[in-house]
């Protein structure tokens, strides 16, 4: 069954699993921070909420069906994720992306990637020849957001994926702007996405 945007925000693609046996029809919030083991040695799959928590694991449920992806992980702020994300890089990586991302992300890659040994080099991701020319040796990771914040810059999510599929870069999207309503970019070619969902 196709289920439109609005039954997959409440309720995702496909059925849940329970995860007690109250019946309830909204998805409850789960406020414990510990939770029982059924006999030592066992697991709900739940132990300590830095770990999972039910509420948390929902979300990430319903944004990976939105974003049509493989898995989602949710943070408790997007500079979080973002931080998780550019941890996956070695020193002496190089990094391309896009001019007009979010400030604090700018920040992120000109000082703690830097510090780290990350090179990123910063372009107008809307011409799309500027991102081949960017590419070095060393380049493992392209990173664009569209549309830009503040500029409202449009990137070709497909024609610099096919970029970052010859180069062996993994192509990211921040996708804040747009979110998975308006724009799918696993779709168009993208390997990771992510945004802010305090923003839209």
């Amino acid at each position: 069954m196709n289920k439109n945007v609005g039954t997959v925000c409440v309720h995702g693609k496909k059925q849940r699993r329970n995860v007690d046996n109250t019946g309830a029809v909204s998805f409850p919030i789960y406020q414990s921070a510990t939770f029982v083991h059924p006999a030592f040695g066992e697991s709900t799959g739940f132990d300590y909420s830095r770990l999972q928590n039910p509420t948390r694991e929902e979300l990430e449920r319903v944004v990976n069906d939105l974003e049509e992806g493989v898995d989602a992980l949710a943070f408790s702020t997007g500079m979080a994720a973002v931080t998780v994300l550019l941890d996956i890089l070695e020193p002496g990586d190089h990094i391309v992306a896009t001019d007009d991302l979010y400030g604090g992300t700018i920040r992120l890659m000109e000082s703690i990637c830097k510090k780290n040994g990350i090179k990123t080099t910063f372009v107008e991701t809307d011409k799309v020849e500027n991102v081949e020319k960017a590419i070095e040796k060393n380049t493992k990771m392209i990173y664009i957001e569209t549309p830009t914040n503040p500029m409202m810059k449009i990137a070709d999510i497909e024609e610099i994926s096919k970029i970052a599929k010859k180069n062996n870069c993994i192509l990211v999207v921040d996708n804040t702007f747009l979110t998975p309503y308006f724009q799918k970019p696993l779709k168009l070619g993208a390997d990771v996405v992510l945004h802010s969902a305090t923003k839209y």
